[in-house]
Order: structure tokens, then C-alpha cells, then sequence
């Protein structure tokens, strides 16, 4: 046998298990939509570099349960109710972040929600509501942490979870689509509005991360294409990996554009989705 030959049993490379380190010791941290696949994953990975973290999500239960699953207050992680898609749940639950951790010093943009349709029968509602969460909801948050950054002299980072979706497209999600094109596109803007006051600003743009998004879009396209949603799940594969992407390996990549090890890294949108999108 070669030696460049792929040895797993299954073909599939194995995830990394990588040292844990305290690189984010002393900060206060908000993620929404924290107690999602991979928001959950974001908050458990601060947590553990050692950041005190406010799970927000519109889920308060969800939410609560992520943040005990981690040790809760006593371990510096804390849950709030926050409904993305309204400016004054925004406002309410920023506040309510920084009264809890006294300053923030990053903000992951998480959230989000994408719906499958007809490319061209899409409701007008179904446009409203994923860019009020996808886009209004991103930029809400990070307008206001952004003030509250600059008021108080904070260097910090702000990073939103974009896609794939957003650099290629997908027609069966095509709003979708366009929110997280247009989430690519304000990261730009905003890196630049706020180089000056030191805060840095990217996205991340992951792949096909196993997730229960991800089985709600297999199960959406089984209605287009008749081929069962498990099927169409297994087919989601990395091709250099052979298997899922973690939701660990892209709170990984997020949390490392949290650090001022990314000052280089500006208004980018990263691709965290193993090899598939080549630009």
C-alpha cells in the first residue's frame, strides 16, 4: 500500500485534539445564539481559555442549560434571553451582558436561521426574517458592543458566523444566501469604521458542520429532490476530511480571531469548512 494512501478505518481524518490554553483569561465575552451546534461549541471553548461568557439566545431555557452544562456563574458563564430579530431585544440583552460581566471585550454574532424554498417563490416575510436575524440582527449587537468598546477604551474583536452559503450561494436557500453574502460584505465595512478605535472585526464561514441546522437543510432539500434527508446528510462531507466538520474545530477557528494574535486578520471573511470553497 502507498503510504499516501488515506489509513483510517473509515477514511475519515480524525479531529484534533489540541491544547487548551488560557488565551482568553480576564475577558468578558457575549456569544448569541449561544446554545446552538456551534454556538454552544464557541461558549464551551471560551469558557474553557478561560473567558467569562454570556450565552444569549431566544431560547432562555436552552440558553440556562448550556451555560449549567459548563458550570454556570460559578465558572464565569452566564444565560439571557435575546431575540435577534428585535432592535430592542438587542438593546435590552446588551445591556444586560455588559451589566453581568461589567465590560465586553468580544462578541461572537451566531444566530441565525435559514429557510428553503422555491427560488423564485420566496415569501417576502421569509426574506424579512432572515436578514433580521441573519444581518439586522448582527449588526444591532455589534453596533452597540462596538460603542460600549469605545466608551471604554476597550481593543476588542467582534466576529459573526457567516457561510459558505454566503461566498457561493445555494438556490434552494437563496435568501439565506444573500443575508450571509451581505453579512460578509458589512464585517468588511465595519473592520474598517473600526480600525481606528482598535477593534477588529471578521467572520467566519463554515462548511457542512454536523449540526442540527445542517439535518434541517438535508431534511429541506429530501423535499426538493424526493432522496431521503438521511442520504443527503451522509452525502455532506468534507472532501479532504471524509467526514463532518466539528462544531469544536470552527469554535476554534473563531476563538483564535477573538485573540490579538489576529491582528493581521481584518475584515475577513475565513473560511473554516475544510478545503471546499476555494476563494
Amino acid at each position: 500500500m502507498s503510504k499516501y494512501m488515506i489509513t483510517a478505518a473509515n477514511g475519515a481524518l480524525p479531529v484534533r485534539a489540541p491544547r487548551i490554553f488560557p488565551v482568553h483569561e480576564g475577558k468578558g465575552i457575549v456569544v448569541t445564539g449561544g446554545s446552538g451546534g456551534i454556538g454552544a461549541a464557541i461558549v464551551g471553548q471560551l469558557v474553557a481559555e478561560g473567558a467569562r461568557v454570556v450565552v444569549a439566545d431566544l431560547d432562555r431555557g436552552a440558553a440556562e442549560a448550556t451555560a449549567a452544562s459548563l458550570g454556570g456563574a460559578a465558572k464565569g458563564c452566564f444565560a439571557l434571553a435575546m431575540d435577534v430579530g428585535s432592535e430592542a431585544s438587542v438593546g435590552e440583552g446588551i445591556a444586560a451582558a455588559i451589566e453581568t460581566l461589567g465590560a465586553v471585550d468580544g462578541l461572537v454574532n451566531c444566530a441565525a436561521i435559514v429557510r428553503h424554498s422555491d427560488p423564485l417563490a420566496i415569501p417576502r416575510a421569509d426574506w424579512q426574517r432572515q436578514f433580521e436575524i441573519n444581518l439586522f440582527g448582527a449588526y444591532e449587537a455589534s453596533r452597540l458592543v462596538a460603542l460600549h468598546m469605545i466608551d471604554h477604551g476597550i481593543r476588542g474583536a467582534i466576529v459573526s458566523i457567516a457561510s459558505e452559503a454566503g461566498k457561493k450561494g445555494h438556490k434552494e436557500s437563496l435568501a439565506y444566501s444573500a443575508s450571509k453574502a451581505a453579512l460578509i460584505s458589512m464585517t468588511r465595512m465595519l473592520s474598517e469604521a473600526l480600525a481606528p478605535h482598535d477593534i477588529n472585526v471578521n467572520c467566519v464561514c463554515p462548511g457542512g458542520v454536523a449540526t442540527p441546522m445542517l439535518r434541517e437543510v438535508s431534511e429541506a432539500y429530501s423535499g426538493f429532490t424526493g432522496e431521503a434527508a438521511p442520504a443527503i446528510f451522509d452525502k455532506m462531507l468534507s472532501q479532504q476530511l471524509h467526514r463532518h466538520l466539528d462544531p469544536v474545530e470552527v469554535a476554534r477557528v473563531v476563538s483564535f480571531l477573538l485573540t490579538d494574535a489576529a491582528m493581521l486578520v481584518r475584515g475577513q471573511a475565513v473560511n473554516a469548512d475544510a478545503g471546499e470553497t476555494p476563494y
